[in-house]
């Protein structure tokens, strides 16, 4: 469901562009990509991949909850056709709110990718982990505009399979391999292309970040299908999409339904913080989702 409403909102606000969307996916039957068909139109195609389950990946790189599907990414551009000079890598955790045509006429020559610098504090804290490189940038990886040609010629794809499979441990797994390969052979692009949203229980974040946003990013466990978190521009396009009537679940774990019980108290909602209390203790006690 993901991304299909990340499609469909790159649809909605770049009618005026041909789309042709490369899904690769991996355990995913074919009665979940039937919804797919129905985002079909004259100026969108889209082609799937079914990545085999030979895509091996060292499990304990995965830390942090980062799923294996993430890695996916390194295999772009020798999957899509050879013919294919750029193509715009997105995470599934994103929806589009303005055209895509200024990344169309965006010059790679020379360099692996286009990339948005990851926040200050990240800079920060990949600085302290011991991988031996100077970082002239740290970038966030969940949007990436590739040059294909410079990809398969630094041959990146081989590169970061032999890196994340090596044993050691990177911390930001993928995003971590892809930082050390990509060092000094990437352009920086404007924020606006991958503006960074952490949703909470206390605050509308897609608000305060929506400004000056082509591309928003929900980092983080909390997710804007989460019903929980107060997320609009998502709700907007989830409830036109061929995915409307899948089920959303409450809450990513219980300590976000507790947050916000102890929220609506303090603001004298009691009995919206007592029935948020009670959706809680029951995920608690009897492990349920809701």
């Amino acid at each position: 469901m993901p991304a299909g409403v990340a499609i469909y909102s790159i649809i909605e606000n770049n009618k005026d562009i041909d789309l042709h969307f490369h899904l690769l996916i991996s355990g995913v039957s074919e009665y979940d990509l039937l919804p797919f068909l129905e985002l079909k139109q004259p100026n969108v195609s889209i082609t799937v991949y079914h990545i085999n389950n030979n895509f091996d990946i060292n499990p304990e790189t995965l830390i942090l909850g980062i799923p294996l599907s993430t890695c996916l990414r390194f295999l772009i551009p020798d999957v899509v056709n050879k013919g294919i000079s750029k193509i715009l890598y997105l995470d599934c955790d994103i929806i589009c709110h303005g055209s895509l045509s200024e990344l169309i006429d965006i010059n790679l020559e020379g360099e692996i990718a286009g990339v948005i610098l990851d926040s200050p504090d990240m800079q920060k804290r990949v600085k302290q982990l011991d991988y031996g490189v100077d970082f002239n940038g740290y970038f966030n990886a969940g949007v990436m505009l590739i040059n294909n040609y410079e990809w398969r010629k630094n041959n990146v794809t081989q590169e970061s399979l032999s890196m994340i499979n090596c044993g050691k441990i990177f911390r930001y797994a993928d995003q971590d391999v892809l930082n050390i390969l990509l060092n000094g052979k990437v352009k920086y692009l404007q924020r606006k292309f991958n503006n960074k949203t952490t949703l909470s229980v206390n605050f509308d974040a897609e608000a305060k970040n929506i400004d000056n946003t082509i591309i928003m990013h929900y980092v983080t466990p909390n997710k804007p299908w989460y019903k929980i978190f107060k997320a609009r521009y998502f709700d907007r396009y989830f409830n036109e999409s061929p995915w409307k009537n899948n089920r959303r679940f409450f809450s990513p774990s219980p300590s976000e339904i507790r947050l916000k019980a102890k929220r609506e108290m303090s603001g004298k909602n009691y009995s919206i913080g007592l029935y948020y209390y009670f959706c809680y203790l029951i995920s608690k006690v009897f492990r349920l989702r809701f």
